[in-house]
C-alpha cells in the first residue's frame, strides 16, 4: 500500500478523537468523515466545504443517526470492518489516480464509494456522492 500523507494521518487521528468525544466504542466511517472535516488543510475538507458541507452540521447528523455513547470508551478503540475497508479502498483509489501517497481526498472517495456506510449515508443527506467528489477534486492532491 502507498504511504499515507501527513494530513490523512492527522485526519485519522482526529477520527479517533471524534469517536472518543462521542463516547463510541469503535471508529467507524462516520468518525473518519468527521476527522477529514477537522483537518482543514486537507483536500477532502476543501472539497466538502466547496459543496457547503462543514464539520458542525455533519457532527450533528452523526449524533442524530447514532446517538452518543454512555461510557468513556477508553483508549482501545478498534476500527469497524467498513472503516478498515474504506482505508484499504483509499489506497486503491490513490494508486488508480497515480498518486504517490494516500491523501484525504482518496479517503473521502473511499467513504462515498460504500453506499451502506454511515459516512456515505450522511453525505447523501448533504447531496454529496462519489461523482460530486470526483468532479470537485479535479487534479488536487493531499
Amino acid at each position: 500500500m502507498l504511504p499515507v500523507s501527513d494530513r490523512a494521518r492527522q485526519a485519522l487521528l482526529l477520527a479517533r478523537d471524534e469517536a472518543r468525544e462521542l463516547r463510541h466504542s469503535y471508529i467507524g466511517t462516520e468518525h473518519i468523515l468527521l476527522g477529514l472535516l477537522r483537518e482543514p488543510d486537507g483536500v477532502a475538507a476543501g472539497v466538502l466545504a466547496a459543496q457547503g458541507v462543514t464539520y458542525e452540521p455533519v457532527r450533528a447528523a452523526v449524533v442524530r443517526m447514532l446517538g452518543l455513547g454512555v461510557d468513556d470508551p477508553g483508549d482501545d478503540l478498534q476500527s469497524t470492518g467498513p472503516a478498515t475497508a474504506a482505508i484499504e479502498r483509499a489506497g486503491r483509489e490513490a494508486s488508480e489516480l497515480g498518486a504517490e501517497e494516500v491523501g484525504t481526498e482518496h479517503i473521502l472517495l473511499a467513504l462515498v464509494h460504500d453506499p451502506g456506510g454511515a459516512a456515505a449515508r450522511i453525505l447523501w443527506q448533504f447531496d454529496v456522492d462519489s461523482a460530486a467528489v470526483r468532479s470537485a477534486m479535479g487534479g488536487a492532491g493531499s
